[in-house]
């Protein structure tokens, strides 16, 4: 298994070699577009592909409709023929041309690759408002765990609730509820430091934590632990000393909020657990979502979606679900 985790459009990291189907990039479709028994070719989604292909033709490169199509929603044999042609022109690693663009797949992957592409100043531009939100997130949940802490119990109701319906510290004995609210502190304070102390992780500015990675159709990469790998490896940068984000972090959908949530969920990951244990992705969504409901404290203490929807509440002061967080199996079962 791939020491990287992946994490697709709807919020889990999983193991790059199960990297899934789901794409929300800036061009997106939510269903295959073209020819063959896979293809819903639904109005919006062929639209979509109708104006992305139509693009490629304004940006002057091979493989583009002439003349343009039509942008009505109709997959005719014009709307067709300019899938395949595309395909032969752009796609060349998928040999020959299935008329198919799929979510996800190469296709729509090199089309957000040359109608949409990326860059530094696009990744730059994205953090500057996701990352203060992220940052006070953290410091918003290191503060709530901090009031248990020193309050002792029964002090911080409003703050106990939230341990308890995120992370289930009150299913646990005493000792083990300190030790955790330790451990959650500890791990919370370390990932604000890669935000706002990033220069004790050897780093300059807290935006060298992330990179754009134009090969990834999902949102971001990580690698377990990567804030505390070498910076460089044989003289070159070393990528798992990046958060790598690709094309769905840029899409319209990701806000500010989903944004930070993003973020404290792959920091999560990145610094790992205070104490040495790695967080990985036990289930997907919020803390009444149908697969995180069944996981134990032990298992919420090692799992990011939990980090983020604490952080994110503590943050909101609700306890209410954000629209952007859903729910699925964690691991290789979460990849749909």
């Amino acid at each position: 298994m791939s020491r990287f985790l992946v994490m697709p459009v709807v919020g889990c990291c999983i193991p790059i070699s199960a990297l899934p189907a789901a794409f929300d990039g800036a061009i997106s479709i939510t269903s295959p577009v073209g020819q063959g028994p896979l293809a819903r070719n639904l109005p919006d989604d062929v639209r979509t592909i109708q104006e992305a292909l139509n693009q490629v033709t304004v940006n002057g490169l091979p493989g583009g409709p002439i003349p343009f199509l039509v942008v009505d929603g109709i997959k005719g044999p014009k709307t067709q023929s300019a899938i395949i042609n595309f395909q032969r022109f752009q796609v060349k690693e998928m040999g020959n041309p299935d008329g198919l663009v799929e979510p996800g797949k190469k296709t729509i992957l090199r089309l957000n690759q040359i109608v949409t592409p990326q860059s530094k100043f696009d990744l730059n531009a994205k953090l500057a408002v996701a990352l203060p939100r992220a940052k006070a997130g953290l410091s918003a949940a290191a503060r709530n765990i901090a009031a248990v802490i020193s309050g002792g119990p029964g002090a911080s109701p409003v703050a106990e609730d939230r341990l308890n319906r995120h992370f289930l510290l009150n299913t646990l004995d005493p000792a083990k509820q300190s030790s955790a609210r330790i451990t959650l502190f500890e791990t919370f304070s370390e990932m604000g430091f890669v935000i706002d102390q990033p220069e004790l992780f050897g780093m300059l500015g807290a935006i060298e934590a992330f990179d754009v990675d134009p090969s990834n159709a999902k949102i971001a990469l990580t690698a377990p632990g990567g804030v505390f790998e070498p910076p460089l490896i044989d003289g070159d940068d070393n990528p798992a000393r990046h958060i790598r984000l690709g094309f769905g972090f840029f899409a319209p959908s990701v806000t500010p909020d989903f944004g930070s949530f993003i973020i404290t969920h792959e920091l999560s990951h990145f610094t790992g657990r205070r104490d040495g244990e790695t967080i990985g992705d036990n289930g997907r969504g919020w803390f009444n979502d149908t697969f995180i409901v069944p996981l134990s404290a032990a298992e919420r203490l090692l799992n990011a979606d939990s980090y983020a929807g604490f952080a994110y509440e503590c943050l909101t002061e609700s306890a209410v679900k954000p629209p952007f967080v859903k729910t699925a199996p964690g691991g290789r079962g979460g990849a749909r």
